[in-house]
This record gives C-alpha cells, sequence and structure tokens, in this order.
C-alpha cells in the first residue's frame, strides 16, 4: 500500500457472519476500510494531511477522489473533507479524542499527527506517508 499513486474507484465485496451464540453480525473486510465511509482510510489520511499543511478542500478533492464530475457547489469547497473532521472531532474517526473546540485545520493536523504516531513514524519520515500507513492500522 503505498500514498503514491492516482485514485481510483474500486467495488470490494465484504462479508459478513453472524455469530450462532450472540447474534451478533461481523463484517470482515481487507485492511483499510473505514466503517460507514466511501474513501479508504488512506485516502482520508492524505487528504487530512493535505488540509492541515494548508491546501484548499478544492484542491484535495482534486487529488484524493476519482470523480470528476462535481456538483456547483463543490467547486468552491469539498462538503465531504468538513464531514471527515467533524467525525475526527467528535472522537467518530480513527479513535482520536479530546479534539473540542479545535479549528478544523488544528483537527485535521491532530488526527495525522495520530495517525503517523500509529504507523511507528521514524524521525525525517514524510508525515503524510506515515498517516498514510497510521490509517490502515488505525481503521
Amino acid at each position: 500500500m503505498s500514498a503514491a499513486g492516482r485514485s481510483e474507484t474500486i467495488v470490494i465485496q465484504v462479508r459478513r457472519y453472524r455469530c450462532r451464540a450472540c447474534k451478533a453480525i461481523l463484517v470482515v473486510g481487507p485492511l483499510g476500510l473505514v466503517h460507514r465511509r466511501w474513501y479508504g482510510a488512506g485516502a482520508i489520511a492524505l487528504a487530512l494531511d493535505a488540509y492541515a499543511r494548508g491546501d484548499t478542500s478544492v484542491s484535495i478533492r482534486h487529488r484524493v477522489s476519482p470523480n470528476a464530475v462535481v456538483g456547483v457547489s463543490a467547486r468552491e469547497r469539498w462538503v465531504t473533507l468538513v464531514r471527515w473532521i467533524e467525525a475526527a472531532r467528535d472522537g467518530q474517526l480513527f479513535a482520536v479524542s479530546d479534539l473540542g473546540e479545535l479549528a478544523r485545520r488544528r483537527v485535521a493536523e491532530h488526527v495525522v499527527l495520530a495517525l503517523a504516531g500509529r504507523a511507528g513514524r521514524a524521525l525525517g519520515d514524510d508525515l503524510g506517508e506515515a498517516a498514510f500507513a497510521g490509517a490502515a492500522i488505525a481503521a
């Protein structure tokens, strides 16, 4: 898995299993899937890293999203990025908590640092690459 490369849309079939004892349902899929999200963990990490570095949401969407055709509102901002940041702020994305009332860019920065730490980031490594690797672990 690498952060370098083109974004693409792929369809992944996951398997669902029901526990015979407790009737709980377990969903099994490849590493890097994020529950109830259209984008993989690596793509989300790369988007948050770019946003934390000061990129605009429109430029990030061009880099991360494989969709070439967008609606009128997406030309000015990418609402999906805002949703990821708000989910992270609420502790519902990558299990990073206590982000409270931080500004959106600071939330993105904290999440990227947490993901890079999960990947065992070595001093001098590219933070975005480390966050990409850490996102697959955290997802």
